[in-house]
């Protein structure tokens, strides 16, 4: 699948993606929330989209430190999941500090008691 590249923190990948019914995947991009505590090979990560939401972050290219965003994408901070890394297909860009930080702030957020 990927070719032994570092994953980390920030990076937006591409995975494939299965649909709810399990019937089959997409290619998505996803934006990987684990930093170096988390050990072993699986990575914490968020789900990003297409379609915008109100509970959604945009991204867009001015927001990437490096690499490159093909289009405008949505991250919904509030969809976590876990992955290995090695069916990551590959890293498409890295998102910058300040939009990462507001993507924490989110989730904080959703999953702080009220």
């Amino acid at each position: 699948m990927n070719d032994g590249t570092k994953y980390s923190q920030q990076d937006i990948v591409l995975i494939p993606f299965p649909y709810s019914d399990l019937t089959g995947a997409k290619q998505r991009p996803a934006l990987v929330l684990s930093n170096k505590l988390v050990k072993g090979e699986d990575l914490i990560c968020c789900l990003i989209t297409s379609k915008k939401t109100e509970e959604c972050i945009t991204i867009e290219q001015k927001d990437c430190e490096e690499g490159e965003l093909p289009f405008s994408s949505f991250i919904k901070c509030y969809r976590l999941f876990t992955i290995h890394r090695r069916i990551i297909k590959k890293k498409m860009c890295k998102l910058n500090n300040k939009l990462f930080d507001k993507v924490v702030s989110e989730l904080v957020q959703h999953i702080q008691r009220n």
